[in-house]
């Protein structure tokens, strides 16, 4: 048996008049609903010892002029280069694109906050070529690494070199006291075609 077609039609009219009012009414929900900001992402838990909060992110533009003219200067390293900024890309910072630079990872601190100003740079480049950070492990414990940007100079000194392994990010946590950290690839592995460690240099704030 079939229907006759004038009930067929009402039918039909009723269910797309509820449709209708029900993505009206969807509609109208989430646009009265505040709307969150996206959540800052987990860069690592939390350290045990009480800590500042990592900084927020900052968009790129306000990122950018953060090291706006920033030069990194390790005169016992032979390194004097330009920092610029290492953008959060997931749960980490993307350092591809830092070449021949020093690259501030964003959401540490800066040279005009207390805290822990974080610095990454290439040990090796792609092609085989020497990076900023290739003689870093020739530095002592004493010797100066110098942050210069438009005429002022914070002068740190090198406290503590340490090897660490990739996931173990302690050493970006916040500080209390101004410092800068110096973070590279180590120990090369030829059968696994990875680098093993992270070396990292830890300097003080003296001037």
């Amino acid at each position: 048996m079939y229907q006759r077609g004038g009930s067929s039609v009402s039918l039909i009219t009723v269910i797309l008049l509820g449709v209708i009012v029900g993505v009206a009414y969807l509609i109208y929900d989430n646009l009265s609903q505040p709307q969150q900001a996206l959540p800052i992402p987990t860069l690592a838990p939390e350290p045990q010892a009480t800590a500042v909060s990592l900084l927020p992110a900052a968009t790129a533009t306000l990122a950018q002029e953060i090291t706006a003219g920033a030069q990194l200067i390790a005169p016992t390293a032979g390194i004097n280069t330009r920092v610029i900024q290492s953008y959060i890309s997931g749960n980490s910072w993307d350092v591809s694109d830092l070449g021949i630079y020093a690259g501030h990872l964003q959401g540490t601190s800066w040279v005009d906050h207390p805290g822990n100003v974080v610095l990454a740079g290439h040990v090796e480049m792609a092609d085989g070529g020497r990076g900023v950070f290739a003689d870093i492990g020739t530095l002592n414990v004493g010797d100066p690494l110098i942050l210069r940007q438009n005429g002022s100079e914070y002068v740190y000194t090198v406290s503590e070199l340490l090897s660490v392994k990739p996931d173990d990010l302690s050493v970006v946590y916040p500080s209390t006291t101004s410092r800068l950290t110096l973070i590279t690839c180590s120990n090369y592995s030829f059968l696994q075609d990875i680098y093993q460690d992270r070396f990292v240099v830890i300097a003080e704030k003296t001037s």
